[in-house]
């Protein structure tokens, strides 16, 4: 069966094949950070060849539509690959390669291929029956010249190699090679085209390189582009006064074949982007898109030229785009194959925000966000119960009298009472039918009994912030993060940094004229403005998350009239560099403070009432910092000193060597009252704690365990690890492990209550090691005491108590058979479930290992009759490789760099989010356990909530 597919490569470096039908990934290959993509091709109409690896070191060739592999090579080792600057990366070496027995036919080396800086670089290959030509530009100290080789195809024998006199710009020099289709009767050679500022130099070339060059005067041109027609012998080029020109080569010279006018920018239009393909009849057809500002749509033209004739036809049509969701056009992939209506045409658009739609005519097919890989931070936030019972509940009973009064709350007991058995008796609820779902009408989101339906705010580095369904997936709203004054350029960005769902609050909203009310529960996203002059602003902005509105508390003065609900996210500047920390203010009212690299604090909101919050619980707060700062730091030294606080505490001296530091944040639910029993008097009393993961390089100033007795500096970078007391700033553990790869990505965390879980690969080589090379998970608990039967006295309880740092830890080491790239644990509601460690593995998995694999008092010899009681099994250094503990089944997540729990309303489960190349949502039951409304049904696949997506960027 014949299927359309669109091969493409991303950011990511992802190699992948897209259905046209319906967008879903037809297949894909991932590849490794040491493994990237270099270039690829189609050929034979069913197979594509793809080169990837340091200097093009490996070639692979795939089937297209099935994406069976069907040979692989290692060309060269990548070891040898050659280094070289950026505009200087050239073709050195050429092979013929059988594609059916992956056999090298021949060798090609460049003749400069030994020296340090080469005098040709080759960037194109083309080939005919029996020559094929390399070319590429030679360098000179004011321009660049064009250099041709031509080789024979059937020994690779140089036949000819000479320049050809050019003088192309030395920052961009731009050159295409054009073909034209050949024929029994005549065989033409390709035509090198080149821009020679402000003409256009054309080069007829042969296989002895004999060829005349063509020049056309007239015309001033700023630069030339292959919109993949070069192959039949046109390109664009681009004049001075805003106008394009079709260009085409007919074998014997180079000709004007259309003109398309006002392509640049202007006021009423963006600029013009324009892709070529070959139609069913085989003649050319070039598409141009642009934005009209006047129409707010996209307007569509296809150029399709009347050879026979000596003219061509020109159609046009709208696409209703959505801009303010989806960004600017920035690439046009084009299918000429249609009626002669045009009604059929297919065009795929590649938006600033990484979404790709497919258009036909003037419809869209489907669309997929890409940009949902690039997810820097997100939350949940849970949605409101159906209205019917939220009135019933919030009802007023003033005026009622006594009677109407009971009643009233006698109706309310009663539906809390139903609503309770519902939740713990009846199925799943009913799922909302797709077809009839509009992202227009956030009425319709409520929660469900069970909690499942949440939103989930996620803010990514394409600067969109989105707000999906947890139940299925669905994109709810997108919101586009507005740039202000660093709007003016295409290369300003706008990076998320922090996150944070607040609670319900009094003040003038922005949405509703001004008046005061009270706003809905918010998401607070603060994030680093980058313009294209290097400079970094903090600014923050506020959303409904139902929504995606821009709902900012109105500042005096300010009115909301200018504000559209279809343009950018309302943004508030809050710091004029990078922010060094931000934290919520536990007033009650979702304040954020953020600390500026002076340590001096800023407010959001920043009104009389938030400062004079901060005045009163500052004595209270405290938190760790992994950064650098000024150690001249003084309190006042701001201007405006009334306004502006400044923190003041100690500091933590790593080693000199120390490179960077990042935070693990203690992610217990309660972290101020926990408290857990070891068996004995030895208790752990919940703190503010936090783990430090430091990077640093030659010999640690203390060793921290006998593995690492008598390390040298020669051995390279050392990972640190430590929990802090984030009172008293004390070190209550620490561990240095080796890093192999001179870096600590390798090294990850988790931290909640008294329980720290960190995984890192052995290399072996580490001194007084036992030589195992694999990856280990280290499980540690810490308790009050330095002895098993010390008792912690009530006065004692105090963060600033001399005995409060007393504390002894507990540590198991285990070896996994896979390798880790992130790491969190479970959440419930209030917290009296057993917390699992949710992994993600390299095998592009999520596991999730139960806490009593994991517990320090698994037994090492035979289990007793107490401990079966417990659930505890005897300990083995090897965690079971089990199945069933992949909660993400049979589908591929791959590159999960992040992981989430959100509770629910059922204190036996919880939702756990891996975010990555691939979004994965599922549920889980930390203790075992599991609801039969929540098993798998053959006959209702809908009964169980987990759904998954696979993205990548383009």
């Amino acid at each position: 069966m014949n299927q359309t597919v669109l091969i493409l490569t991303t950011t990511s470096n992802v190699f992948a094949a897209l259905n046209a039908t319906d967008g879903s990934i037809a297949w894909r290959s991932i590849h490794d950070g040491d493994d990237p993509i270099v270039a690829f091709d189609v050929y034979d109409h069913s197979s594509v060849a793809l080169l990837s690896g340091p200097g093009g070191s490996t070639l692979r060739t795939y089937n297209a539509s099935t994406g069976h592999l069907l040979l692989e090579r290692r060309l060269h080792n990548p070891a040898h690959a050659r280094r070289r600057e950026l505009q200087h990366v050239g073709i050195t070496t050429g092979r013929r390669i059988d594609s059916q027995s992956g056999e090298v036919v021949w060798t090609w080396s460049s003749p400069d291929q030994g020296l340090v800086q080469s005098l040709v670089v080759y960037s194109h290959i083309r080939t005919t029956p029996d020559t094929v030509y390399v070319i590429g530009f030679a360098k000179s100290k004011t321009a660049y010249t064009l250099h041709v080789t031509t080789l024979s195809i059937a020994n690779g024998s140089t036949i000819a190699s000479v320049n050809i006199s050019a003088n192309l710009a030395t920052e961009t020099p731009r050159f295409t090679l054009l073909e034209v289709p050949t024929s029994p009767l005549s065989t033409p050679g390709p035509c090198l085209t080149g821009l020679e500022s402000p003409s256009i130099r054309a080069a007829m070339l042969t296989p002895g390189l004999k060829g005349q060059v063509q020049i056309l005067p007239g015309v001033n041109y700023t630069h030339i582009q292959d919109i993949g027609l070069a192959r039949a012998g046109q390109f664009i080029a681009f004049t001075q006064g805003g106008s394009a020109h079709v260009m085409r080569y007919d074998g014997e010279s180079l000709q004007l074949m259309w003109e398309f006018t006002d392509v640049a920018p202007r006021e009423t239009c963006s600029e013009s982007y324009f892709a070529g393909t070959l139609g069913e009849d085989g003649e050319p057809r070039i598409a141009s898109v642009y934005w009209s500002h006047a129409n707010r749509q996209a307007i569509h033209q296809t150029f399709t030229p009347r050879l026979a004739e000596g003219k061509g036809q020109v159609t046009r049509y709208a696409l209703p785009f959505r801009t303010h969701e989806h960004g600017v056009i920035r690439h046009v992939t084009f299918d000429g194959r249609s009626s002669h209506t045009h009604e059929t045409t297919r065009q795929l658009l590649t938006t600033s925000t990484g979404a790709l739609q497919l258009w036909k005519h003037g419809t869209l097919q489907w669309s997929r966000e890409e940009a949902l890989s690039t997810i820097r931070v997100a939350a949940f936030v849970p949605l409101p119960p159906p209205s019917a019972s939220s009135d019933l509940s919030t009802g007023s009973t003033a005026g009622q009298g006594i009677s109407g009064t009971v009643l009233t709350c006698i109706r309310r007991c009663s539906e809390s009472i139903l609503q309770h058995l519902r939740m713990y008796t009846m199925g799943p609820s009913t799922r909302e039918d797709r077809s009839t779902r509009s992202s227009d009408a956030p009425s319709t989101l409520y929660s469900d009994q069970f909690g499942l339906r949440q939103v989930i705010v996620a803010a990514t580095t394409e600067g969109i912030l989105y707000g999906l369904d947890s139940s299925d997936g669905w994109v709810i709203r997108r919101s586009l993060f507005g740039l202000g004054w660093a709007s003016d350029r295409a290369d300003g960005r706008v990076f998320p940094v922090k996150m944070y769902a607040l609670p319900e609050k009094v003040g003038h909203v922005a949405n509703d004229g001004g008046k005061e009310g009270t706003m809905n529960q918010t998401v607070v996203v603060v994030t680093q403005r980058r313009a294209h002059n290097s400079l970094v602003d903090t600014v923050v902005f506020e959303v409904d998350p139902l929504t995606g509105d821009d709902v900012r508390l109105l500042e005096d003065g300010e009115s909301d009239t200018s504000r559209s609900r279809y343009g950018p996210l309302e943004r508030k500047d809050m710091i004029q560099g990078l922010m060094i920390e931000s934290l919520i203010v536990p007033d009650g009212q979702g304040t954020v403070a953020m600390l500026d690299e002076s340590l001096q604090v800023q407010l959001y909101p920043d009104t009389p009432a938030t400062r004079a919050s901060l005045a009163r619980l500052a004595p209270s707060l405290h938190l760790v910092l992994p950064t650098r700062t000024s150690s001249t730091l003084s309190p006042g030294s701001d201007n405006d000193a009334s306004t502006r606080t400044q923190l003041v505490g100690h500091r933590l001296a790593f080693n000199e060597n120390v490179s960077t530091t990042r935070r693990v944040p203690n992610m217990a639910n309660r972290a101020w009252s926990w408290r857990d029993d070891l068996g004995d008097n030895s208790k752990w009393k919940g703190r503010g704690t936090g783990a430090l993961l430091e990077e640093g390089s030659g010999r640690p100033e203390e060793v921290g365990t006998a593995a690492q007795t008598g390390l040298e500096e020669s051995l390279g970078t050392m990972c640190g690890l430590y929990v802090l007391d984030s009172v008293e700033g004390t070190v209550l553990y620490r561990v240095r492990l080796l890093a192999p790869e001179r870096r600590c990505d390798d090294v990850h965390a988790a931290l909640v209550d008294h329980w720290l879980v960190y995984a890192y690969f052995e290399d072996g080589t580490g001194a007084g090691g036992d030589g195992t090379k694999g990856w280990r998970i280290v499980s540690v608990e810490m308790y009050e005491g330095k002895k098993p039967d010390d008792v912690t006295r009530s006065l004692e309880l105090s963060s600033y108590s001399n005995s409060a740092t007393d504390i002894t830890t507990y540590e198991q080491a285990y070896l996994i058979p896979y390798g880790v790239t992130a790491l969190s644990t479970t959440s419930t509601r209030l917290g009296v479930t057993l917390k699992n460690l949710v992994v993600a593995s390299h095998r592009h998995a999520v596991h999730s290992v139960p806490r009593r694999l994991l517990d320090l008092r698994r037994p090492l010899g035979k289990v007793s009759p107490s401990e079966a009681d417990e659930r505890f099994v005897t300990y083995e250094v090897v965690l079971p490789d089990d199945a069933r503990l992949a909660i993400s089944h049979n589908y591929e997540v791959a590159n999960i760099r992040q992981i989430m729990s959100a509770p629910l309303q059922l204190e036996s489960t919880s939702l756990v989010l891996a975010i990555g190349l691939d979004l994965f949502l599922t549920c889980v039951s930390p203790s075992g356990t599991s609801l039969p409304m929540w098993a798998p049904d053959p006959l209702v696949p809908d009964t169980l909530p987990r759904w998954t997506y696979l993205l990548n960027v383009p």
